[in-house]
Order: C-alpha cells, then structure tokens, then sequence
C-alpha cells in the first residue's frame, strides 16, 4: 500500500505540476494579453485624446463664430426693436394729423357750404330785387309808353283806314 500511496501521491503531485505549469503557460499568455490590450488601449487613448482635441478645438471655433453670429442678431435685435418703437411712433403722429386733417377738412366744408349758401340767398335776394325793382317797373313802363304810343297813334290817324287792314289780313288767310 505504500506503494500505491507514493505513487498516487507522485501522480498527484504531477498533476498538480502539470496544473500549475498549465496555469503559469495560461498566466503568462494572460499577461502577453493584457500587455498587448494596453498597448492597444494606450493607442486609442492616444488617438481619442487626439481626436477630443481636434473636437474641442473646432467646438471652441464653432462657439465663437455662434457668439459672434449671436452678438450680430443681438445688435440687429436692438436696432429692429428701435426701428419699430420709431415706426410706432411716426404711425401714433400720422394718425392724430390725418385725424386733425380730417377735422379741418370737414370745419373747412361746413364753412364753404354755409358760404355757397349764403352766396346762394343774396343771388336769389338780388335777382328778386332786380326783378322787383328793375325789370318789372321797366315792363309797367313799357307797357304804359306803347299804351300811349297807341293812344296818340289812335288819336294822329282818326281811323283813316281801319277796315283796309283788316280786309289785308282776311286776304292772307284765304
């Protein structure tokens, strides 16, 4: 048995070496892993910081072309704000003069109708007068100077030949 013991305890053992030079093959291949991952890693690393920096820089440039672009809007924010407040007021003052124009225009109508109404009466008051006055006292006055001028005809004639007349009118119509 104790033969079998030693060798069971020899096969174990080199079980047991064969375990840890398989382990220590497996470590060493880990650690050839790992050595190549970091340098892998140190790469990207590298890469990325390179990368991360070309980024920021063009984010840095981007940043201050938006800030300038934000500073324009910004001034053409205030001048548009100042445009319209001018605008605003200019349309406030056009409204009140057109309103006050207006007001004008219709005081300025009213005065001209009242005018060509007044001017209207005193035409129909003059031609009533000249009518009164004139023309009518001038008919009464012809009228009496051909009554009188009949008359004295009347009276210079005698009726010399009153049915001579009368007898050329007949003629005529016949």
């Amino acid at each position: 048995m104790q033969d079998n013991t030693l060798v069971l305890i020899a096969v174990f053992t080199g079980i047991a070496a064969f375990a840890l030079v398989l382990q220590s093959a497996a470590f060493l291949a880990i650690a050839r892993s790992m050595r190549n991952m970091s340098v892998r890693v140190d790469r990207l690393g590298t890469d990325l910081t390179k990368t991360v920096g070309s980024v920021s820089s063009k984010a840095e440039e981007l940043l201050s072309v938006i800030k300038g672009v934000a500073d324009g809007i910004r001034t053409m924010e205030n001048n548009l704000t100042a445009t319209s407040a001018i605008i605003q007021k200019r349309v406030v003052e056009l409204d009140a003069f057109l309103e006050e124009t207006a007001d004008t225009a219709r005081f300025q109508v009213l005065r001209i109708q009242a005018m060509v109404e007044n001017v209207s009466s005193k035409v129909e008051e003059t031609f009533d007068l000249l009518h009164h006055g004139v023309i009518a006292p001038a008919t009464e006055l012809n009228a009496i100077i051909r009554g009188i001028r009949v008359g004295l005809d009347f009276l210079v004639r005698k009726r010399k030949q009153p049915a001579r007349t009368s007898h050329l009118d007949e003629e005529m119509f016949i």
